[in-house]
């Protein structure tokens, strides 16, 4: 059956994309599933038309953090529009990649990026259940409406396990089931390619993700479903009225999220910090640009940058100091050691100096780290309550963005 499933799925979404209509996404498609997922800020800057071929239950690119630099694998990608969202998110240091076993499906995709002008997406053919790539490279794992399709759900969570990288990310948008459908519904191929059939009840999500090796799963319900006879009859012929009408109150959209665990790496055992030296400028560059961040003034500022040493530099942290304040900036860690508590033995240590040094405020602007600064109890400011002296000395202040977000920690 397992065959007759994929081999389904795959001709009703090649002859989807053909026609521009949606198997789990179109309200032209009479689609009762999804609609309404993306607002138009999401799509600026992609073709007009990129929606009509999406085919998610959700929307997980709003859903999923993303940051800069990071390697994004979109499973079951189709004419690529999570793909292309995802690759603005993550920048030009960054990476999305886009997986799809529908030759059709990647043909849109292809063209889809190539009007957009975006150049750090790749799309590959080949089955979420055997994913083409190495492993431990990818940061975050995102889907849209695709796993439920799949036969062998137990093979695509351990291949997800597999390529992402430790403390990895797995944040996708799934249907799930509030109660088991009937048998006859279960069987039937055409209830499974209408992503149906194959979905999960959030127990037996939650129970294949453990067993995958997943840990800090969450499954938050984000849209519900109701099937009146008139959707449910264009959408799913095969099926009897009394089994449509089963349907009802059965189906909901999620947003699925999980993380692969963290071999968190020991300052003094594995790493050392240490004040950086001229001979790390090379890759104190090299580790900026990679997430997106500015060089400018860390030559002069040198003496105040800290790096992690782990066989050469595998992070760093510069601190401005101004009267009574102290600006945190350009954190950057080694993509391969992300996650590995590297950032945040980086800021203690530079936390530690300015207590030392009788600093009684510290400021960080930033983009991506808003949650992470909070840990230490830094909370959002307007910038013009950051001190003048501190702004006007400071390489950031004509550099980070007007949508940059101040934060402050007293300390």
């Amino acid at each position: 059956m397992a065959q007759d499933i994929r081999e389904s799925v795959r001709k009703k979404y090649a002859q989807a994309i053909i026609n521009k209509r949606s198997c789990c996404g179109s309200s032209t498609y009479n689609n009762p599933v999804t609609g309404n997922l993306y607002k138009t800020n999401d799509i600026e800057g992609l073709p007009e038309d990129i929606i009509k071929a999406s085919f998610g239950c959700g929307n997980p690119t709003a859903l999923a953090q993303l940051y800069a630099g990071e390697v994004v694998l979109d499973l079951g990608s189709g004419a690529g529009l999570d793909v292309l969202l995802s690759a603005k998110r993550v920048g030009p240091y960054g990476k999305a990649y886009g997986l799809d076993m529908t030759d059709e499906m990647l043909t849109i995709a292809k063209e889809n990026q190539e009007r957009s002008g975006i150049l750090n997406a790749e799309f590959l053919k080949g089955h979420i259940e055997s994913i083409p790539l190495s492993d431990n490279i990818i940061d975050v794992i995102i889907s849209n409406c695709v796993i439920n399709l799949s036969a062998d759900k137990d093979r695509v969570l351990q291949e997800a396990y597999r390529v992402l990288k430790p403390g990895g990310r797995f944040a996708i948008s799934d249907i799930v089931l509030t109660r088991e459908l009937p048998v006859t519904i279960q069987k039937n191929i055409t209830a499974w390619a209408g992503c149906i059939a194959g979905a999960l009840l959030e127990r037996e999500y939650q129970e294949k993700l453990m067993a995958a090796g997943f840990t800090d799963i969450e499954i938050l319900n984000t849209r519900n479903y109701d099937f009146d006879d008139e959707q449910a009859a264009a959408f799913l012929p095969d099926l009897t009225e009394a089994e449509r009408q089963d349907l009802n109150g059965s189906l909901i959209s999620a947003f699925v999220r999980a993380k692969k665990p963290i071999d968190v790496f020991v300052e003094g055992k594995e790493y050392v910090i240490r004040t950086a030296l001229e001979a790390d400028l090379p890759i104190i560059d090299i580790l900026l640009m990679e997430n997106g961040l500015t060089t400018s003034g860390v030559r002069e500022n040198l003496a105040n940058f800290l790096v992690a040493d782990y066989q050469g530099v595998i992070g760093v942290i510069g601190i401005e100091f101004a009267g009574n304040g102290a600006m945190l900036r350009s954190m950057a860690i080694s993509k391969e050691l992300r996650k590995r508590g590297i950032a945040t033995s980086l800021i203690e240590r530079s936390l530690e100096i300015a207590r030392q040094l009788g600093v009684k405020e510290v400021y960080i602007m930033t983009n991506t780290a808003v949650r992470f600064a909070s840990r230490w109890g830094f909370y959002k400011i307007q910038r013009l309550e950051i001190p003048g002296d501190l702004m006007s000395s400071s390489a950031l202040s004509n550099l980070c963005p007007a949508t940059s977000i101040c934060m402050k920690l007293d300390v």
